[in-house]
Parts: C-alpha cells; sequence; structure tokens
C-alpha cells in the first residue's frame, strides 16, 4: 500500500474539495456555523480522485481525516474564519463489498475505516464528553492542555512549566471544567440484521459513538449503516487485562433508502423472477415451497404466503394513512405446527424476527426503558415489533405475553407506531411489520362447537378483531386423515435419511433412489433464496390498484353476507374484514407482479375470508357471528338478559339454580350456558350468590 506525505495528503484534499458542490457546502458551513459544521464527502469522489488514495484513506483514516480538517481550516475557509472552528470530514457511501458484518470484525480492522450495516437496539441520551482538558498545576499554577482520545479522562504526566521545579516533588492538578472543550456524544448499541442470520446464529452486538452534530438523531429500531473507525477500549477489570473490548467511532451515519435494499438483485436474477410470475401455477408453487416437511395446511399457506407480500399502504389526502401489512394469528391444538410455521416463515421472509410471548426479552414485543450499565441513567430499547420494522414479526404464544406489551400491542397493530412514555422518556417508534403470531388455547384444546373463541384465549377481543386472518387448528382423531398424515411424516423422515446417502453406496436392503424419487414431493419447488429476492422484488416495484369488476365482486359478496342480519339480528362481518379483503387482493396481485387488482385476486381474498369466517364466526345453527370473536356473542347478550331477567324477577328472596335453568330452558338455553352466564355476570358484579346455590340480583 502507498504511503502519502503531508503535502500530498493536501493536494489530494484540495482536489476533491475543490469540485464546486464541495465549495458551495463549505460556503454554507462559513455563512451558518455552528449550526451546519460537517462537510460529507462521497467515497466515490475520493476513488475518482486516486485508487490508491481511497485505500490509504480506508487503511489510516485518522491521518487522512486530520489532513482534511487541516486543509479545510487553512485554506478553504474565508480569512475570518476562526480557527478555533471545526469542521466535521464525514465520509460517505462506502462501497458494499468493503462492507464489514459485526461477526466479521477483527483485530487487522482496529483504526481502519469500517461501513457496517445493522439495527439500532438501544440508545442513550445525548451528553457532553470532553475532547480537550484543561489542567492547572496545583503549585504554580501552569495552565496544561491534554487532548482527550478515548473515554477515560487522560492527566498530564508532568507540569510544563519550565521555571519551577514542580516535577521535583508530587503532582496535583486541577481539572478545569469549566473552560475545557466538550463534544455531544451520543452511545448507541446495534445488532446484526435478522436477514444476515442462517439457522441458529445469536445477532451479535456492539457499540458505537456519534459526535457532535450526527448526535441524538438516531432512533432504536432504526435500520442504518454507520461508517467509523474501529478502536479498542481497554475491559474496566479490577485486573489489568490484554483483551480488549472493540468500539466503532462513527463519522457518518447513512440511513436506508429502500426497503429490502440488502438484498441485491442481478440482472440474472430478475430475468428469473419475471419468469417466475408468468407461470400459471405459480401460487401452487409457493404454498408447497412453504414448510413441505407439514403435512396440508393448505389454507393456513396460502395466507401466510400472501402475507409475505402484503397489501398497499396508503396515506390519504387528509394526511391519515391505512396499514397494507397484515395480521394473522394461528389459535390451535398442542402438536399441530404452529411454532414450525412460524419459524419458517421467520427464515423465509427478507426481514423476520422471530420472539416469543413468554421468553422475550427484557424489551418485550414492544419496547421499554432500561437502565444503562455505563451511566446509570435509563435508555430506550427496542422489542421485536420495532425490529422487524418493514418486515415479519413471528410471535409465538401470543396469549403469554407480558401486561405491557398487551397494553401498547393495540397501537402497534393498527397505527404501526409504539409511543413510549417511560422513566422521563417520550417517543414514538415505527412499527411497519406484518404479524405472524400463535396462541394456546386456556384449556389445552380448543373447542369449536362450545364458547366464543375470545373467552378460550387469553387474548382481549379488540385485540383479536386486529388480525385480518384467524386460523383455528384442531387435533381431532379421524383414521383416513390420520393415516395420510402419519405416512407423510414417515416420507419426511426417510427423506432425510436418504440425503445423508447422497453420492454413497446405499444400506443393504434399501434403494436409496427410490426414496428420494418417491418423496421428491417434499423437495420445495422454489429455495428459500429464490423466494426472498422474488418477494422483494414486489414490493419494490409492485403498486396494483383495484379494478372496476374486483371491487364490485368484493363489494357484492360482503353487502350480501350483511344483509343476514335481517334475519339472524347478529351482525355476520364487520368493516375489519372488509379491510381484509382488500389487503389480500392487492396482496395476490403483488404476488403475481401485477399493477392491477382483478377478479383472480379478489375471488382469492373472499375465499380465504370464507374460510376463516367459517371457523370461527359461524354458530352451531349455521349464522355467523362476527361477535364470537368477543367475550360475548350475540346469543350470549340474548342469554344474558334473559337470565339476568329472571333473578331480578325473583325479587329479595333470590332463586336457586335449578328453577334458574328451568325458567331457561323454556326459551331454549341449555344448561351448561346456563352455568356459563351465571359465572359472567357474577364475575360483572351483576349478581351475587349469599349461599351456595342461590342468586341474587345486585341492583
Amino acid at each position: 500500500m502507498a504511503v502519502f506525505q503531508d503535502d500530498e495528503l493536501k493536494e489530494a484534499w484540495a482536489s476533491i474539495l475543490g469540485k464546486e458542490k464541495y465549495v458551495l457546502m463549505l460556503r454554507e458551513i462559513a455563512d451558518s456555523y455552528p449550526d451546519k459544521r460537517s462537510v460529507f464527502i462521497d467515497y466515490d469522489d475520493i476513488d475518482m480522485y486516486s485508487s490508491q488514495f481511497a485505500m490509504y484513506v480506508m487503511e489510516a483514516p485518522d491521518r487522512c481525516i486530520a489532513a482534511a480538517s487541516e486543509y479545510i481550516k487553512e485554506s478553504a475557509m474565508p480569512p475570518s474564519w476562526d480557527p478555533v472552528n471545526i469542521v466535521n470530514v464525514r465520509i460517505t457511501s462506502i462501497p458494499h463489498d468493503a462492507k464489514v458484518g459485526i461477526r466479521k470484525l477483527r483485530a487487522k480492522h482496529l483504526g481502519r475505516l469500517v461501513s457496517v450495516d445493522g439495527i439500532v437496539k438501544r440508545v442513550t441520551p445525548v451528553r457532553p464528553r470532553m475532547t480537550k482538558a484543561l489542567f492547572r498545576c496545583a503549585k504554580c499554577g501552569q495552565e496544561i492542555w491534554v487532548d482527550q482520545p478515548g473515554m477515560i479522562l487522560a492527566e498530564p504526566a508532568m507540569c510544563t512549566n519550565p521555571a519551577t521545579t514542580c516535577n521535583r516533588g508530587p503532582l496535583k492538578f486541577i481539572l478545569d471544567e469549566q473552560e475545557s472543550i466538550y463534544r455531544d456524544t451520543q452511545r448507541i448499541d446495534f445488532q446484526e440484521s435478522p436477514e444476515d442470520l442462517r439457522g441458529g446464529d445469536q445477532p451479535e452486538r456492539m457499540s458505537g459513538y456519534l459526535e457532535d452534530d450526527i448526535a441524538g438523531e438516531v432512533t432504536p429500531g432504526s435500520r442504518v449503516t454507520f461508517n467509523g473507525i474501529l478502536r479498542s477500549a481497554e475491559k474496566q477489570d479490577r485486573n489489568k487485562t490484554t483483551t480488549f473490548e472493540t468500539y466503532l467511532d462513527v463519522i457518518s451515519v447513512e440511513y436506508e433508502q429502500h426497503e429490502y435494499d440488502e438484498i441485491v438483485i442481478t440482472d440474472e436474477d430478475e430475468k428469473a423472477i419475471l419468469e417466475m410470475s408468468r407461470d400459471p401455477h405459480l401460487f401452487e408453487n409457493i404454498i408447497d415451497s412453504i414448510s413441505p416437511t407439514i403435512y396440508g395446511m393448505r389454507e393456513v399457506k396460502a395466507a401466510v404466503a400472501l402475507q409475505l407480500f402484503g397489501g398497499c399502504h396508503k396515506v390519504m389526502d387528509d394526511g391519515s394513512a391505512i396499514r397494507g401489512d397484515m395480521h394473522i394469528l394461528i389459535v390451535g391444538d398442542p402438536g399441530v405446527a404452529k411454532s414450525q410455521i412460524l419459524r419458517y416463515m421467520s427464515q423465509l421472509s427478507p426481514r423476520g424476527i422471530y420472539a416469543s410471548g413468554k421468553s422475550a426479552s427484557a424489551a418485550g414485543l414492544t419496547a421499554t426503558a432500561v437502565k444503562d450499565e455505563d451511566t446509570g441513567g435509563w435508555v430506550l430499547e427496542a422489542g421485536a415489533l420495532v425490529l422487524a420494522d418493514g418486515g415479519l414479526a413471528c410471535i409465538d404464544e401470543l396469549d403469554k405475553m407480558t401486561e405491557q406489551d398487551r397494553s401498547s400491542l393495540h397501537e402497534a397493530m393498527e397505527s404501526q407506531r409504539i409511543s413510549v412514555a417511560k422513566a422521563g422518556l417520550t417517543m414514538a417508534l415505527q412499527c411497519r411489520c406484518s404479524m405472524l403470531a400463535a396462541a394456546n388455547p386456556k384449556l389445552g384444546r380448543f373447542d369449536t362447537e362450545g364458547s366464543a373463541i375470545a373467552t378460550q384465549i387469553d387474548l382481549p377481543a379488540p385485540l383479536l378483531s386486529r388480525f385480518d386472518l384467524i386460523f383455528v387448528m384442531n387435533d381431532v382423531p379421524e383414521p383416513k386423515y390420520d393415516r395420510k398424515v402419519t405416512q407423510y411424516i414417515l416420507k419426511v423422515h426417510r427423506r432425510g435419511e436418504a440425503r445423508q446417502y447422497s453420492g454413497s453406496e446405499s444400506p443393504e436392503g434399501v434403494d436409496i433412489d427410490q426414496i428420494m424419487e418417491e418423496t421428491v414431493d417434499i423437495k420445495p419447488k422454489y429455495s428459500i433464496e429464490q423466494l426472498r429476492k422474488y418477494v422483494a422484488y414486489a414490493k419494490q416495484h409492485i403498486v396494483p390498484v383495484m379494478t372496476d369488476s374486483a371491487a364490485k365482486m368484493i363489494e357484492d359478496n360482503y353487502v350480501r353476507i350483511r344483509s343476514g342480519y335481517s334475519e339472524s339480528k347478529t351482525v355476520p362481518i364487520t368493516a375489519r374484514q372488509l379491510e381484509a379483503y382488500v389487503r389480500i387482493a392487492e396482496a395476490s396481485a403483488k404476488m403475481r407482479l401485477s399493477n392491477t387488482v382483478t377478479d383472480v385476486d379478489a375471488q382469492r381474498a373472499i375465499d380465504l375470508v370464507a374460510y376463516y369466517m367459517d371457523k370461527i364466526a359461524r354458530t352451531q345453527g349455521g349464522i355467523l357471528d362476527i361477535d364470537r370473536m368477543s367475550e360475548f356473542s350475540s346469543k350470549d347478550r340474548a342469554d344474558i338478559n334473559q337470565i339476568e331477567k329472571i333473578i331480578k324477577d325473583a325479587g329479595e328472596n333470590g332463586i336457586t339454580t335449578e328453577d334458574i335453568i328451568s325458567a331457561a330452558s323454556h326459551d331454549g338455553i341449555k344448561a351448561a350456558e346456563v352455568n356459563q352466564t351465571l359465572e359472567k355476570l357474577s364475575r360483572r358484579g351483576v349478581i351475587y350468590s349469599p349461599k351456595s346455590g342461590h342468586y341474587r340480583h345486585a341492583g
């Protein structure tokens, strides 16, 4: 590597900063200092001057940046410029091939300029950091300035006054905090992006320090590129150690301009993607590529496939926003592969986060305030939904989430933002992501013929209503179906065993080639990498618009279902399901890479909504009642009113449980339903029981 002398460095910077855009930038700094005090230099401009000089900037950034600052101070600013004023030199747009992953940073990178991508996990408040300390000798009062490049205060080694004998005895220096020079500093903790991880890797984290005018601009959950100098700091142990911690001295921050920019799509990839979109069996092939080791579940797989693409985010004329991301909830008995679907989708989505409502980190699913280990102050830490911003959040055991998450999840799902006001911190974080969640029934198994869905899951009804699709998965023994599932699972295991013998001799009595041929349907039609690129391309390039005929199909279907109210006096469907129609249809068009939502997409949305409504909203009498998703269905409310009237009419003497059941049976209310209603009325304080088996009205 070539080494540049001081005059060569100044010559290089004179040529680069002599370009018109930098001359204008420096002129603006001179006019508006200190409001603007940074010059942002594009790395491409450095490379255009000299590729050798560009490499030297990467290898010796401290020396090069100091030379640039010196040139600006001496030659690029007007004569009236105060030499004390500092102009920050910030290098941006470092090439993609020069970026280094957090887990790949090594000792060879120390002192070099590196570029690191990551998700901001935690930020501290902006604090002043002393960059130049003024000390005074306690004996003679001599002023001594000491540069403070690190995080630990450095004191003078000796008194600089030649006319005294201070250095012959014990030295003591007094720090002048008022006259010392400070810079705003903020520490940020960031971690690897989930799309950079494979298998069971845990995201690695590191810290960085932002100084001066770029401090205070980064928020938790932001996906950014940090350009800075990798430095080391000795561990603060009681004993001296030769192992050092690393941190990034950030010189510039680049915010992500577009979702999924981290997925590189070449011209060959684009041709393959367009070819995929023309396949008449595209939808079926994508479904077959989602968790192919799980038998059946076609409707669930279709829904999560469409969720990957999502609808269109819309901003209306009045500034209000309508979310395009789809939320899906899977409820079911143990062992029906809910968690397996979630884990697979978190790997398949270009931005997938997997978390559990029960074992989430201190930040939980949303965000929380935690104490900073270094300063003892409170800092904000982003949770799973914030980290999944722009992607897919797969939340297992949603019913086990904390009360803190439960209270803020409503806003996170509908408005796609999280408002935090804790420990003196007030902030709004973005969580523009789709949610794929799984939950278990309270009593272990789901009863589709029993109470309303909300009474069987430990989730509030308003939260349930925010899901576009809810799937109920039962594990009911059925001989024909059980045999098919058993055969399929055995095929999966046999293929897994046979793959271990690929290219080698088969064991005695087993034909490996035959097993591989018979189980070829388990192999996904598209690889995970193909699907990730296809989804990224669709979300970047496709914004479908609904045709008149598709809108008419959805309108007619919705109004037809609503018309059932006149006969049953139950509300069969609401506007929330209407929005689900739209999002599913838009996602279907995106999947086809179509700029229009056609009748095919509308029909796909109608079929999916009809499937899920039939599972959770249809009563034993065959009537659709959307209130079965709430604590009280329409029938529950009617039963409650009737039983409350029976107890109220009994007067002060009250009435026994047997008499209530007898009176309610004339209205078609079963004994089990009476007992459930009595329990609900007791919890609400409407009735009370002075003695066992006896009830009075509290009114």
